[in-house]
């Protein structure tokens, strides 16, 4: 057998043997035993960015990719995958599940701000830091600032005079950026004039623990230093930057023109609330769809065999998925081939999980408590 990996950038080559076990069928691949119907655990793989860093769960790009888990070892997701496509995940590319970690400092981490063409994303609030957000509420730039739309007959000369403000940023950015030495006081003062008059045309949308937030395309976003998330999106690689407060390492220009003049200036869709108790549909996107489900003491939800796959992160206490116990920010890779399966709260304290599979994914119908 022979799978590319995107890690190291050349085909790899295994050769695998399968057979039946008590574990159902398995692969054997580099002097491993893979179960190939049962969930498997994810490893983490951390990506280094200029505001903090990425913890990849189920990412598959040159940049790095996540591990698979099993006894004796690990390999990596894309063999994993390549060991049987049609039975893991119906020859599906998994749901891009990490985790979005920034510094706590105010600015250095704060991310891009930034627009997806084809990307699609939903965020879940896992951490506050208490240190960058004292009253524990956080924040993410998400969308133009409705109140200053308002004052504009014309959105087009909205998107004029915000470029024109990005422009001016970017300018003195730039400049502080290649500055060899420190920065004298007016010039740190220009920058932040600068900035604050860029961003007071963005909203500002508060975040605390336990909330989600939803990022279709064509909407600028930057989530803010020290708030830590969950996400999941669209596992592609595009992006528009149209401002940032560092040096942007990853490309040599801002993309501020093109993006200003596509974004979307309707107020993004706003989150219903969910049931108390209740999984609840948190993204229901054309390429995947995602639930934040609650599970008390005792309690167990059903995942149907109609689903091709799903992935599943602990959010707080513990959940066991078949003979894997997942704890806070452990995750799992659960194949078609292992449902239909049941999340399962055996311990005495409340736990939470976010799911995510693809479009067509489906749960059973409401909780159903320790039979």
């Amino acid at each position: 057998m022979t799978w590319f990996d995107p890690e190291l950038g050349s085909d790899q080559h295994c050769t695998v043997q399968y057979q039946r076990s008590k574990l159902g069928v398995t692969a054997q691949c580099n002097g491993l035993v893979v179960p190939l119907q049962q969930p498997v655990m994810l490893g983490q793989v951390a990506i280094p960015k200029p505001w903090g860093q990425e913890i990849w769960y189920t990412g598959m790009e040159q940049r790095g990719q996540s591990q698979v888990l099993v006894p004796g070892g690990r390999l990596p997701l894309s063999q994993y995958l390549a060991l049987a496509p049609k039975m893991l995940c119906n020859g599906l590319t998994p749901v891009l599940l990490k985790i979005l970690d920034p510094n706590p400092a105010s600015h250095l981490g704060d991310l891009y701000f930034e627009l997806h063409e084809l990307k699609q994303e939903v965020y879940v609030v896992t951490q506050v830091d208490a240190q960058a957000w004292p009253s524990g509420i956080g924040a993410i730039r998400l969308g133009i600032n409705p109140e200053v739309r308002a004052k504009y007959q014309d959105d087009a000369a909205l998107r004029r005079d915000y470029l024109k403000a990005v422009q001016a940023y970017e300018a003195v950015r730039r400049q502080l950026d290649s500055a060899l030495t420190d920065t004298a006081i007016d010039e740190q003062q220009q920058e932040q004039k600068l900035r604050e008059q860029m961003e007071s045309f963005i909203a500002l949308q508060p975040l605390q623990v336990g909330d989600v937030v939803t990022v279709d395309p064509w909407y600028p976003h930057a989530l803010q230093h020290g708030v830590r998330v969950v996400e999941l999106q669209t596992p592609t690689y595009e992006r528009l930057i149209i401002s940032f407060a560092q040096k942007v390492l990853t490309q040599d220009h801002w993309d501020s023109a093109q993006a200003i003049e596509a974004m979307s200036l309707d107020t993004p869709p706003a989150q219903q609330p969910s049931k108390s108790g209740e999984p609840r549909l948190i993204a229901n996107y054309s390429d995947f769809r995602a639930w934040q489900v609650p599970l008390e003491p005792g309690q167990r939800l059903e995942l149907p065999s109609t689903t091709p796959y799903a992935v599943a992160i602990s959010i707080t206490g513990t959940t066991s998925i078949g003979e894997l116990n997942l704890e806070a920010e452990q995750a799992a890779f659960i194949p078609g081939s292992a449902l239909p399966t049941h999340l399962h709260n055996q311990s005495t304290s409340n736990a939470q999980v976010v799911l995510g599979g693809p479009s067509n994914m489906t749960l059973a119908t409401g909780l159903a408590a320790n039979g």
